[in-house]
């Protein structure tokens, strides 16, 4: 009897999260959680193991020739096709090799930034309608506490282009997402000033990202600018990229600032078995399960 009064509530309250927020109990995954872009493996993912939607790394589509563009967007759209996934967002690469970073002191460097980024958008449209662009506010970098106002300034200025611009040519809206270490963004204290001087600002909200503070609290900081999310554990020493349950996120806190924030977008994981062996697509609609029941549970005892 006891143990039917620990579960009922757990029952009642699972069809609840799901009422007005469709998309957010649906399973995304970052395209390198599939085991090879094919049809097959894209179409597995969808019928055998509940994925829902993609998220497209688009650092095929810069560096290389228009031969190789087309060819990678052809294999993208042959494995789509048919398998019931849907593009959710696209993810600009961040690489200092080449001009990635919009925070950048050289001015040159910025505007070959935007540039660029352009440039590869316009070519992600052959692979679908994006809803989200997910953009690093830098580039791998140990920012300094004295440079941190100037950097923070220079980014400013190139999202109030930025942002209007992705929104009219492609009808999507930038997600600037939170990093871990030295880089900019990688503390709610760099997020609070954006917020305040970049109209429309949004946020991709990476919860294995946060190294000087909890991930829950981030989230809870700024859940009314989230509008996409990377679903991952870590240890709080540095990211990871584990699968969750493995690290320190407390993902019943996590799960309820989304809901109660209204967070409509998919549960896309940003996880693949190079950073953990579970890190496959395998894996990732029983673990949601799994973390939704716990969060459910921890729901009826507050």
């Amino acid at each position: 009897m006891k143990r039917i009064f620990i579960f009922l509530p757990l029952l009642l309250l699972l069809p609840v999260l799901a009422l007005g927020q469709d998309r957010f109990n649906e399973v995304g995954a970052v395209y390198g959680a599939i085991r090879s872009m094919t049809p097959e493996a894209y179409k597995e993912a969808h019928d055998k193991y509940g994925i829902r939607w993609i998220e497209a790394w688009t650092g095929n589509l810069t560096g290389g020739t228009e031969e190789q563009y087309d060819a990678w967007i052809e294999r993208f759209n042959t494995a789509m096709k048919g398998s019931g996934l849907k593009l959710w967002s696209v993810h600009l690469p961040f690489t200092r090799k080449a001009p990635n970073d919009l925070s950048d002191d050289r001015t040159e460097w910025r505007e070959a930034t935007l540039k660029n980024w352009i440039e590869i958008l316009d070519r992600a449209t052959r692979i679908g309608k994006f809803r989200v662009v997910v953009m690093h506010p830098s580039s791998e970098a140990q920012i300094s506490d004295e440079e941190r106002p100037r950097r923070l300034e220079n980014l400013r200025q190139m999202l109030l282009r930025f942002i209007p611009l992705v929104k009219e040519r492609y009808g999507a809206v930038v997600a600037v997402e939170d990093l871990p270490r030295g880089c900019l963004g990688n503390s709610s204290a760099d997020f609070d000033w954006l917020v305040a001087n970049v109209p429309d600002f949004k946020i991709c909200y990476d919860t294995n990202h946060l190294l000087g503070e909890e991930s829950h609290a981030f989230a809870a900081r700024f859940a009314p600018y989230i509008v996409s999310i990377h679903v991952s554990d870590y240890d709080g020493v540095d990211e990871r990229h584990w699968m969750p349950g493995r690290g320190i996120v407390e993902w019943p806190k996590v799960i309820d600032v989304l809901i109660r924030s209204g967070y409509d977008g998919p549960f896309m994981y940003e996880v693949t078995p190079r950073n953990d062996p579970r890190g496959s697509v395998e894996y990732m609609r029983s673990t949601t399960d799994s973390l939704f029941a716990r969060y459910a549970l921890y729901q009826s005892i507050e």
